[in-house]
């Protein structure tokens, strides 16, 4: 039985978002992986650091010891009190905008509600995040539409011959693929995608850019100036989803973001470079005739959930 994987968020699912379709990039992705590994360190290094503070605290005075670990636990005490003022606050927060949906559902796994999901699909169906299967073997986009019942072929030859839904659709056939001649022959197509406000595609150049970064980096002589430039080009693709106000993008921004050793970028350099490309792209939207892209927000439920970092089963509570 295929299982069905919902791409966009839903408070009550796992979101997922194709981070499994992103395999186009499987060797870029896994050494992501090593690198959060290597960085999610820092709670040992905080132990032992802990530790070097004890044995501090013991060459002090039993007085001064005194003074300071009341003081500690005052602080302590005051950090727990605003931590759970805040976390009350976000839950008020998210049921109020719970609330706004009167077909909530128990499901008995969760709590469903038709409209909030509509809404999601509407929003997420505008950007390009359509709904997807996996059927044991990889990613495909779900037949939800005659396009995707076409040959990839006739499917080609329909979107170079202009047609977005067909580009948009043939552009997330090659990058489901997942080898890198497809993942290159896919970046015409997703850019055309993204100036035709599917930006779900912004994905497709990253990766790609990734790609590149990972070749550069595993030659003999790396030229650190171009990795440089390509990281400061990734960064400023990834800005673009916030100049799209697309919220579901800044997660990529964030789970995909990796600083990587003697590489130096410049915030300065990255926005400038993200803006130059978002006035291309609307540039060659206008040479379309598009016109100014449709900008609708998403749901405030989305935007919150993802400001807030909102779990999977955290809205249940606003049912006990």
């Amino acid at each position: 039985m295929k299982n069905k994987i919902i791409i966009f968020l839903m408070l009550l699912l796992v979101l997922v978002l194709a981070t499994v379709a992103w395999r186009s990039i499987s060797q870029d992705a896994a050494q992501v992986q090593v690198d959060r590994d290597e960085q999610s360190q820092p709670i040992s290094d905080t132990e032992n650091q802990n530790g070097k503070v004890g044995q501090e605290f013991e060459r002090l005075n039993d007085s001064e010891s005194a003074i300071d670990s009341n003081e500690q636990l005052s602080v302590v005490n005051q950090s727990e009190q605003s931590a759970g003022d805040t976390e009350d606050q976000s839950e008020d927060k998210l049921c109020e905008l719970v609330s706004k949906y009167d077909d909530w559902q128990n499901s008995g796994s969760g709590y469903n509600s038709q409209k909030l999901v509509d809404e999601i699909r509407s929003w997420g169906n505008t950007r390009g995040y359509f709904e997807m299967e996996y059927n044991g073997s990889g990613m495909e986009i779900k037949k939800t539409s005659d396009y995707d019942y076409y040959e990839t072929e006739d499917l080609q030859q329909m979107a170079d011959a202009g047609d977005p839904i067909a580009n948009v659709k043939y552009a997330y056939r090659l990058f489901l693929q997942g080898d890198p001649a497809s993942l290159e022959e896919a970046q015409p197509y997703c850019e055309k995608a993204v100036v035709h406000g599917y930006s779900a595609m912004l994905r497709c150049k990253t990766s790609y850019l990734n790609h590149i970064v990972t070749q550069h980096e595993n030659q003999e002589e790396p030229d650190a100036e171009r990795i440089e430039e390509l990281h400061v080009e990734i960064q400023a693709w990834q800005k673009l989803y916030q100049l799209r106000n697309d919220p579901l993008g800044q997660l990529f921004e964030v789970q995909f973001f990796t600083e990587v050793e003697g590489v130096e970028v410049d915030d300065e350099e990255v926005n400038a470079k993200a803006q130059t490309l978002y006035a291309d792209i609307v540039k060659r939207r206008n040479n379309l005739g598009l016109g100014e892209f449709d900008s609708e927000p998403a749901p405030d439920i989305i935007n919150y959930a993802v400001e807030n970092n909102i779990q999977e089963g955290a809205v249940a509570k606003c049912f006990e």
